[in-house]
């Protein structure tokens, strides 16, 4: 059963229960934020004038692949303007930052993806500094996490506050559709390039959204909390902010996310502050390790990446669709590791929330173990320390947050499927597999680095595998990616679990059909290409009827194609 179905039952009973209750404000909500922080000028939301994928580009730079409305949410755009203060922001931590000159024209873009209906609106807006480190606006927070933000009811607000989003070369919004965004401008044209005026613009538009004045960009819904969020790069802006202004100019912020970056933050705030990274930034931030505290907590994720498949599912056909060439490369290893951190990630919101609201602390965890900068490591070559997700505590493969090589290969990790005969030594049954899995699944639910519905996932994916009863070919772990793939890509539909399914069927023959050999094999492997085939009709129906768009169906069906043929027969 999809599990939006259940959580949208659930939701609407909460909203029953929630118009009878007294709304207890969050403990750590800052004071009123009209008074600190400009109100911009809203416009929109900006028509849509052309499908995505158009030649004349009038529609958001890499707007969602996911059918929003299917599960009752919407994509809008705006534009807001107004006038924006530089700060020194080069002080020592616990200084705040000074105000140097003010009246800086701007104007640039948010993108707002919603609930349509206030009973599906938890009340927390995630608002994320948009990552530019590729020359162009990445939504990388809500790429790996949008299946939770939908189920949880969260608003998502992406915010265009530097010059390579905005008017970089050749990808920056400005160049990329002169028709649709010619007007921004975040270097008060062209006078300020160093991204001086970012703080003050994001802050702006927080407000825009804290403390709407005429145009609504939630529309009929009002947030009560704001979480900053920012990956990588953005974490580091958010790192000056939160050191240096968020006593001048934070005041829409209930709270922080700052991932896989950024560096030591300052203490003495009022509100709190989250600090989740990978494997892969684990030597570059042992020097930024500080030990949590009320309002601060740090956790690192053994055996996952500082960019994993969850950023190129979200990304790549988005980017193809929109005429920009993905970032490639040759890794030296094989990249991407199995490891979920959007899991934790997913965990770490919802703690965020309670912290903001209940004052209840997240868990604190154990950091990967290091002697000086250097990751310790067992037998497999496997990190020690971290939060340990089942997937990689109870290993198949190597999987590390290290690789090298061209492009971003370094931010890539590795993923090593182990030799066959290690998997028979260590799993010799498939419940000598699935039971320490669960049993460290489990775990990381009660000691709150998982939430169950992802723990539900992960549990399915185990009970339903070939480990410890068949060898796992390279098929096999072809159509692995195609069922991660389905679950992404199907969420809206609500038939993701029921097409994954069939991919994991077809791996089941295609095994049984390996271990048997001879005529029992073609016969598998008959049966297991009808099976698929069939998943690739269910594929193009749903497009057909407008249920999955176009860019996503296309990614599940060169998925598909690609397994079948590499099937014998």
């Amino acid at each position: 059963m999809n599990l939006y179905l259940a959580a949208r039952a659930r939701a609407a009973v909460v909203y029953s229960l929630a118009i009878v209750l007294v709304t207890v404000a969050g403990l750590y909500a800052p004071t009123d934020a009209a008074a600190a922080v400009s109100n911009p000028t809203v416009t929109g939301p900006i028509a849509v004038k052309a499908p995505p994928g158009s030649a004349t580009r009038d529609y958001p730079w890499m707007s969602t692949m996911h059918n929003l409305g299917a599960v009752e949410y919407v994509e809008e755009e705006f534009f807001i303007e107004g006038t924006a203060s530089r700060f020194n922001t080069a002080v020592p931590i616990g200084t705040n930052g000074t105000l140097v000159d003010s009246g800086h024209a701007y104007r640039t873009r948010i993108i707002v993806r919603r609930p349509v209906a206030p009973w599906k609106f938890n009340g927390t807006v995630l608002a994320e500094w948009q990552n530019v480190t590729a020359g162009y606006d990445l939504d990388a927070m809500w790429g790996a996490s949008f299946e939770h933000i939908v189920r949880a009811g969260y608003a998502w607000v992406g915010v265009s506050a530097q010059r390579v989003g905005v008017q970089g070369v050749p990808n920056g919004v400005k160049n990329w559709s002169p028709l649709r965004y010619g007007t921004l401008d975040v270097t008060a044209a062209g006078t300020i390039n160093d991204d001086a005026l970012s703080y003050d613009i994001f802050a702006q538009a927080l407000q825009a959204i804290r403390h709407p004045v005429g145009v609504r960009p939630l529309g009929k819904l009002s947030a009560k909390r704001v979480l900053a969020i920012g990956a990588s790069q953005s974490a580091g802006r958010l790192q000056v902010f939160i050191n240096a202004l968020h006593p001048l100019i934070g005041d829409p912020v209930d709270a922080y996310m700052l991932y896989i970056g950024g560096g030591r933050l300052r203490t003495d705030l009022t509100v709190p502050i989250f600090k989740l990274i990978s494997e892969t930034d684990v030597p570059s931030q042992v020097a930024a390790r500080q030990p949590d505290t009320p309002l601060f907590r740090f956790w690192e994720v053994a055996g996952a990446s500082h960019s994993g498949r969850r950023t190129v599912l979200n990304s790549r056909p988005l980017l193809l669709r929109d005429g920009v060439a993905p970032s490639v490369g040759d890794c030296t290893f094989p990249p991407y590791p199995r490891v979920p951190i959007q899991h934790v990630t997913n965990a770490a919101f919802d703690h965020l929330v309670r912290w903001v609201r209940e004052g209840v602390q997240p868990p604190s965890a154990a950091p990967v173990t290091t002697v000086g900068a250097v990751i310790q490591r067992d037998a497999s070559g496997n990190a020690l320390g971290g939060i340990r997700l089942a997937e990689f505590d109870v290993p198949t493969a190597l999987n590390t947050g290290a690789n090298t090589g061209a492009a971003f290969c370094i931010l890539y990790g590795r993923h090593v499927p182990f030799e066959q005969s290690v998997i028979d030594q260590l799993y010799p049954t498939h419940g000598s597999y699935v039971s320490p899995l669960l049993t460290q699944l489990h775990e990381t639910v009660r000691a709150g680095y998982v939430l169950p519905a992802d723990a539900a996932r992960t549990r399915h994916l185990a009970v339903t595998s070939i480990v410890g009863s068949a060898p796992c070919s390279q098929i096999c772990r072809a159509s692995l990616d195609l069922v991660e793939a389905s679950y992404v890509y199907l969420y809206t539909t609500g038939l993701d679990d029921e097409l994954a399914g069939k991919v994991l069927a077809f791996i089941q023959l295609v095994a049984r059909g390996e271990a048997i050999g001879g005529q029992h094999q073609v016969f598998a492997n008959r049966l297991a290409r009808h099976t698929l085939e069939r998943y690739v009709d269910a594929v193009q129906a749903l497009q057909a009827k407008g249920r999955l768009s176009q860019v996503s169906a296309q990614e599940l069906v060169n998925g598909a194609t690609a397994v079948l043929a590499m099937l014998p027969g």
